[in-house]
């Protein structure tokens, strides 16, 4: 009796703490990618029409205006070769898209837009049918359709104001694959696991994983970076086979804390875990002001000379004080927050003084830039 009431509660033990602890495990399918099934880029160069004054200046962009000249003869619209076009509703840009392994033909895409010219903004655009090659010169995609545009910009009289980037804007969905991009992804009955993240106990995990779920002898760790997987198993074709694997469960190390900052917003997000070591920042700016006004040059009596108008500019350099900000070791995002809404700076500032903050060991976590 007593040796049976051991063994229910050793099982129960073990249940408990030899199991995957699930906040570290992962599918294997978020950890690797396929050998020979890589993402493929594409890029083209179009036109965007429909812009509200904001388009390419044609004078000083002459491929815009010859862009607008290939597209009418295209459409059998001639124009003698002394037309002169000042359109300023249409710009010239690149779209670049990425397209997913085993994308087939008339699957969609997304694509991002951005102004080669002198446009200053792409918001309420349309992007004209656009063909996406690839690094072999053929075309693979076709991309067209209204623009999701995050930033504005807006000038009246001399004066402008600019929000984020409005030169770049995002297609969702509107580019569609009109040929297919081959895959390697099997040789000789081996099928490559490439870590998206490369490290020596991930992939002795990853291989040991596989190895209980598919038998013994199924996958090797053969690098950091590499696990070979041998695809013998007669139970299972080729799909079946790689869905069983890629949905495996691996006991990983915890995450790496992260810090990500997107540099065009002034946009930072932090994860769990970040920390921040103790800390001096001096914070201040200088204020540089440029004030024209108009004057008029009088001419002494009897000179023949003429009154003109002269415009003068009045330039003035205004340092703000610095002050000088101690931030103490913070353990949660909470005190984290705290301690950089202490240094009053604007979120572009912020970001100088994140990855300075990194560069000087003070913040304990991986800092990526977007």
């Amino acid at each position: 009796m007593a040796r049976r009431h051991f063994l229910a509660i050793s099982a129960f033990l073990i249940g408990i703490f030899g199991r995957v602890d699930p906040a570290w495990a992962e599918p294997l399918r978020d950890l690797v990618t396929i050998g020979g099934a890589p993402e493929n880029q594409l890029v083209g160069y179009g036109l965007v029409v429909g812009l509200p004054g904001t388009g390419d200046q044609t004078t000083q962009v002459p491929y815009t205006q010859q862009a607008i000249t290939n597209m009418l003869s295209h459409e059998g619209i001639t124009l003698p070769a002394t037309a002169f076009m000042l359109p300023n509703d249409v710009a010239s840009v690149m779209v670049i898209a990425t397209v997913p392994p085993y994308t087939e033909p008339g699957g969609t895409i997304n694509a991002t837009v951005s102004a080669i010219g002198n446009a200053t903004s792409l918001a309420g655009g349309v992007l004209l049918p656009t063909p996406l090659k690839g690094g072999n010169g053929l075309i693979y995609a076709q991309a067209q359709g209204a623009l999701l545009v995050s930033g504005f910009s807006a000038a009246a009289a001399g004066s402008s104001i600019r929000s984020n980037t409005p030169t770049v804007g995002r297609l969702r969905d509107s580019a569609i694959l009109s040929r297919s991009i081959p895959t390697a992804s099997e040789r000789d009955g081996h099928i490559a696991l490439l870590l998206r993240d490369p490290d020596f106990a991930d992939a002795a995990n990853i291989a040991t994983a596989i190895n209980l779920s598919m038998g013994a002898g199924t996958a090797h760790a053969i690098s950091p970076g590499l696990v070979d997987v041998t695809n013998y198993s007669p139970a299972y074709g080729n799909v079946s086979f790689m869905a069983k694997i890629l949905a495996v469960d691996v006991e990983t190390a915890p995450p790496m804390p992260t810090v990500v900052v997107d540099a065009q917003s002034g946009t930072i997000v932090m994860g769990a875990g970040v920390e921040l070591g103790p800390a001096v920042v001096s914070h201040g700016n200088l204020t540089v002001q440029i004030q024209a006004y108009n004057a008029v040059s009088q001419p002494a009596p009897f000179s023949n000379g003429q009154t003109t108008g002269v415009t003068n500019a009045t330039i003035s350099a205004r340092p703000q004080l610095a002050h000088v900000v101690s931030l103490p070791k913070a353990t949660t995002l909470a005190q984290v927050a705290e301690a950089l809404n202490a240094i009053g700076a604007t979120p572009v500032d912020l970001v100088a003084i994140i990855e300075a903050l990194k560069e000087a060991g003070a913040l304990k976590a991986q800092l990526k830039v977007i």
